[in-house]
């Protein structure tokens, strides 16, 4: 299993997860867990200042198409498979200001092989950017309905992997 998040994501000092960085950058503070180690196929390499989102996007996915997703699963593969991977850069992509080559990767992973790479649940309060006046959003969910996503996010997650489970068990022949 593999998600993406944040390096300021409390979650990941649980000790669940295999912490991957895929920025340009490393953390500068105290994160209270290790890095385990970096996948460079996966950074945005020459994209630092592009702001236009389509733009980043469409340069973006040209180099995971470079890369092919056969390498990037060897890459992945370093890492083994005892625990979930989570694939880290800084973005907050709760707040709907931000967005993030992770959400990318993401959308492009699951194109290509059809698996879900969600985010991993964050329990702590967004900081949202608080857009000119102008721009101020209407309907924004509410804090309630955003920890309800999270909630549901997490069934499904828990879902797909005893569907995995169930079929590992069929293939090896346990029934």
């Amino acid at each position: 299993m593999m998600y993406v998040s944040r390096y300021s994501n409390p979650e990941l000092k649980s000790g669940k997860y295999i912490a991957v960085g895929i920025s340009l950058g490393k953390p500068k503070w105290p994160l209270g867990y290790a890095i385990n180690g970096e996948l460079n196929d996966l950074k945005p390499w020459g994209l630092l200042g592009i702001e236009d989102k389509a733009e980043y996007e469409r340069r973006y996915r040209a180099q995971l198409d470079g890369k092919g997703v056969d390498r990037i699963i060897r890459s992945l593969d370093q890492f083994g498979h005892e625990k979930p991977v989570v694939l880290l850069c800084y973005e907050d992509v709760r707040d709907p200001s931000q967005w993030c080559h992770r959400t990318m990767f993401a959308q492009w992973w699951l194109e290509q092989t059809g698996e879900i790479v969600e985010e991993l649940p964050d329990p702590s309060t967004p900081r949202l950017k608080t857009p000119p006046q102008s721009e101020k959003p209407t309907g924004t969910r509410s804090l309630a309905q955003m920890n309800e996503a999270m909630k549901k996010a997490e069934e499904r997650a828990r879902q797909r992997q005893l569907e995995r489970c169930q079929i590992s068990m069929f293939e090896g022949g346990a029934w």
